[in-house]
């Protein structure tokens, strides 16, 4: 990974937004550590303390859960981090919550395919726990340009990857602020559509998010984590502008619909304007 600014992902350089899986294989070590983005983790705290908007465990789930915090803990304890001991009667991926800034989510086998067992949200882009507990992948992905080839190819991924391989992709969109909590992008929508073009440096920054998955040995369960990198566009250097800039422009109106990005325009226009 290529520092520039304080970014360490830069998933613009592949090009405008697809819709595929393009999941790829990571050393195991590499699967939580550094966390890049420890410095969130006291707002995180306070967000975890309302555990009915953060937090979501099947009863089915619970012996899944318990194994994949284990093994993050593990993990952690290996790379001399912070760690949890588990204590009885909380949510095991609750409290590992308390210990890495990524997100949580455990896809469980099911009769009707892989679904939401467990999470722990409070960085998600622009859907809510609500909206995602209990759910399958083909539910999940019905709103995504090409949704149901797409959850049908990772259900394929989870069937097939082994115990102990660790598979990482990321996705990036822009934003108008730093609000990690997003749930829901209007009120981010409306903020963008109300700004000058003075307001740009300060206001738009790129999002990334991290993505990994792991295959429990015993439970058969995938855990699926999240990690948001946000940083302000004007951080990046002429070269990331540039590259950056011609993945927002390159994007087919699928993709631009789908993440409704007009009402960015006018912001990218100052920021990242066409060569």
């Amino acid at each position: 990974m290529v520092e520039t600014g304080r970014t360490l992902h830069t998933p613009w350089r592949d090009g405008p937004p697809r819709f595929a899986v393009g999941l790829k294989p990571i050393p195991p070590e590499s699967w939580l550590v550094p966390d890049t983005q420890a410095a969130s983790l006291p707002a995180r705290r306070s967000l975890l303390a309302n555990r009915a908007l953060t937090s979501f465990e099947a009863a089915a789930a619970g012996p899944a859960a318990r194994e994949a915090a284990a093994r993050a803990i593990g993990h952690l304890q290996d790379a001399g981090m912070d760690a949890p001991e588990l204590a009885e009667g909380l949510p095991a991926l609750w409290q590992l919550a308390h210990h890495v800034s990524d997100d949580l989510v455990l896809m469980m086998p099911g009769r009707d395919g892989w679904y939401v067992g467990a999470a722990v949200l409070t960085s998600p882009t622009f859907f809510s726990l609500p909206h995602a507990a209990g759910k399958t992948l083909h539910a999940l992905h019905r709103p995504v340009p090409g949704g149901e080839q797409l959850s049908s190819r990772i259900a394929r991924v989870f069937d097939h990857v082994r115990p102990g391989q660790v598979l990482e992709r990321f996705n990036w969109t822009l934003q108008a602020g730093d609000d990690r909590f997003t749930p829901d992008g209007a009120p981010l929508r409306a903020r963008a559509l109300a700004a000058e073009p003075g307001d740009v440096e300060a206001l738009l920054h790129v999002r990334v998010e991290r993505q990994t998955i792991t295959k429990l040995a015993t439970s058969g369960a995938v855990l699926f984590t999240i990690r948001i990198c946000l940083d302000p566009v004007a951080a990046l250097d002429a070269k990331e502008k540039a590259a950056l800039g011609a993945a927002w422009h390159g994007a087919d109106d699928a993709a631009r619909g789908y993440k409704k990005w007009a009402v960015l325009d006018h912001l990218v226009a100052t920021a990242l304007p066409l060569p």
